[in-house]
């Protein structure tokens, strides 16, 4: 397998194409597929550039490349000026490698106020052939006139007959007076940085070291997402009364869980799939309550009142299914040092994020202290933390992102947490840090990006003992793009290790691969040979038709490969395809087809 290895290394002749933004912010150490809400933004603006002239600035603090003062250069440059083209961004002031990450996302001309956008995909895997029913469907369709979105969403994930297994609907209206916003169906909730409410699916760390660690989200908004779960049902407004903003919301849905003999709630079936009809939706959320917001220019001051109610108890008595919650946040920027944070109360158990960013453009700093007390409710909640349930942690986190010439970028960081109290099985408490450091250079026709990541946690030898042993995980990757009048390459080799020092247990592992991009006016592809000799887990972000943001896990010894094609059969339709295998292993390809609308 080595000798293999080394063959296609020796065939990588060339370097790569400029920045894979998408992988640098979403690429982490979990298999997954479904997309966040960030990158779905980021896709949704790729697509659909926004218009620096008349964006809101409430969706320009969406973008994880510009910092406060480049939106506050953007907006105090168009109350005078139009921006007509990228040289006016220089003008302006931002830097070349800010630049080069928004020119695929951004316009300068104004867009129809009649739209209509229609996504159908469907999913076969291999592995899952066996199962009734084996293919996997999603749709979505919404429409947009004037002021309204209409919108409706539907999922069938392989093995459930019903075609309607999950589904979202919408009305949406919004304006530019008292009545901001009206929504009606399903929706999601945002609030401060993200205790009480937040979008599920999102990352904390990334190679934007500076951004995305705050929350950044629009209050209230459709729920378009095929995570199937954690929506809220019924209506939400936001009414503006000058500087004050009041959100009134209420929520009366239902949700999958498990449910023991005495029908007291173990857990949550987060996974979608849902063959038995007798476990799904079986408990009943009814929520309601109101958020306020007070904003100036450069400040703005929130209070946010929740209740929550399951009609069904908790297996833990620690988790009441009935409580208020309470949380208040704010947003100050003030010379040139913004700070920003949420305190939240409910149970008699308290939780908290601080954080301030301070620095000018070429070195900017993010310093962010979080404080979540053990079995503080999380169902709802998604801040900045280093696991997906945020409850019974503590940590600081320190982010700087240096610009040392103009077309050069380091982003690191560094990040140190306890679990105060046990958690699950364990017996005691446990620490963890990560370190992080990538510098990305741009050339004329090629980019460079170096990663090296170091994670080091406590963890448990078997359920039964009450000792912990040190594990510690290393990362060093290196990425080259190229770009060659209609041909994009990229290159990756990468290195991992991991080291339990009490057992002295060493395991490594190399990947490699060549990625080919073709794109000429009306069609896209995307090819991608990887090949693996490890004995431990690679998680690989990889490209896919739009909507899906794919984490894969390889290990072992192995070639995996994929093929995308983007081919637009008119001028508003786009046949999108992808198929992927592993070589060598049976049962494991995937196929994905989709068509994707918008007139």
């Amino acid at each position: 397998m080595r000798s293999k290895i080394l063959l296609i290394f020796s065939l990588f002749i060339v370097f790569l194409l400029a920045e894979d933004f998408e992988e640098n912010i979403f690429s982490v150490d979990d298999e997954t597929s479904h997309s966040t809400e960030l990158s779905n933004f980021l896709q949704n603006i790729k697509r659909e550039p926004i218009n620096l002239n008349t964006v809101d600035e409430n969706e320009l603090i969406l973008i994880p490349w510009l910092s406060e003062k480049d939106i506050h250069k953007i907006i105090l440059y168009r109350k005078s000026h139009k921006i007509i083209n990228l040289e006016d961004l220089h003008k302006i002031g931002l830097n070349a490698v800010t630049i080069n990450e928004l020119k695929e996302c951004i316009t300068f001309q104004t867009t129809p106020n009649f739209k209509l956008k229609q996504r159908s995909r469907f999913e076969y895997q291999q592995a899952k052939q066996y199962l009734p029913y084996s293919l996997n469907y999603f749709q979505k369709t919404i429409l947009t006139f004037n002021n309204f979105n209409l919108g409706f969403i539907c999922q069938k994930d392989e093995g459930e007959k019903n075609p309607l297994d999950f589904y979202s609907y919408f009305l949406e209206y919004t304006q530019e007076n008292f009545l901001k916003k009206l929504l009606l169906g399903k929706y999601r909730l945002a609030l401060g940085q993200g205790i009480l409410f937040a979008p599920k699916l999102g990352t904390s760390k990334s190679g934007a070291a500076t951004s995305v660690p705050i929350k950044k989200f629009n209050p209230i908004k459709p729920y378009t997402s095929s995570y199937e779960i954690w929506s809220l049902e019924g209506a939400a407004a936001n009414i503006q009364l000058s500087a004050l903003n009041i959100i009134p919301f209420y929520s009366n849905t239902t949700l999958s869980a498990n449910l023991d003999t005495l029908s007291f709630i173990t857990s949550f079936n987060e996974s979608g799939l849902h063959f038995d009809e007798d476990k799904k939706n079986n408990v009943k959320e009814i929520i309601y309550g109101i958020a306020t917001k007070y904003s100036q220019v450069d400040h703005s001051f929130g209070i946010n009142y929740a209740k929550i109610n399951f009609d069904h108890n908790f297996e833990n008595p620690a988790r009441k299914s009935d409580y208020s919650a309470i949380s208040a946040d704010f947003i100050i920027n003030k010379s040139g040092f913004p700070a920003f944070g949420e305190i939240a109360y409910t149970q008699k158990k308290m939780s908290g994020v601080l954080g301030c960013k301070f620095g000018e453009n070429e070195l900017r700093h993010l310093l962010l202290l979080r404080y979540y007390q053990k079995d503080f409710p999380t169902w709802h909640g998604n801040p900045f933390s280093s696991q997906s349930r945020f409850d019974n942690e503590v940590g600081l986190y320190y982010g700087m992102t240096i610009i040392p010439f103009e077309r050069t970028k380091i982003n690191c960081y560094f990040d140190i947490w306890s679990f105060p109290q046990t958690r699950y099985f364990e017996k005691m408490p446990t620490v963890g840090s990560e370190q992080f450091i990538q510098l990305e250079r741009k050339f004329d026709t090629n980019s460079l990006r170096f990663t090296i990541q170091h994670k080091n946690k406590e963890k448990y030898i078997s359920l039964n003992e009450a000792k912990i042993r040190d594990y510690e995980r290393t990362t060093i990757r290196a990425d080259w793009w190229q770009n060659i009048n209609n041909f994009r390459f990229k290159t990756r080799c990468e290195f991992l290790s991991e080291y339990l020092a009490d057992d002295n247990i060493h395991k490594s592992g190399i990947l490699a691969y060549e990625e080919i991009k073709w794109r000429i006016e009306k069609l896209t592809l995307i090819g991608q040979v990887t090949v693996y000799h490890s004995d431990v887990l690679h998680y690989m972000y990889e490209h896919n038709v739009d909507g899906i943001m794919q984490n894969s896990i390889l290990k072992g010894d192995g070639i995996y490969s994929y093929f995308v094609l983007k081919y637009n059969i008119l001028q508003n339709i786009e046949l999108q395809f992808k198929v992927s295998d592993h070589w060598y292993t049976k049962d494991r390809m995937r196929v994905y087809l989709q068509v994707i609308s918008s007139f």
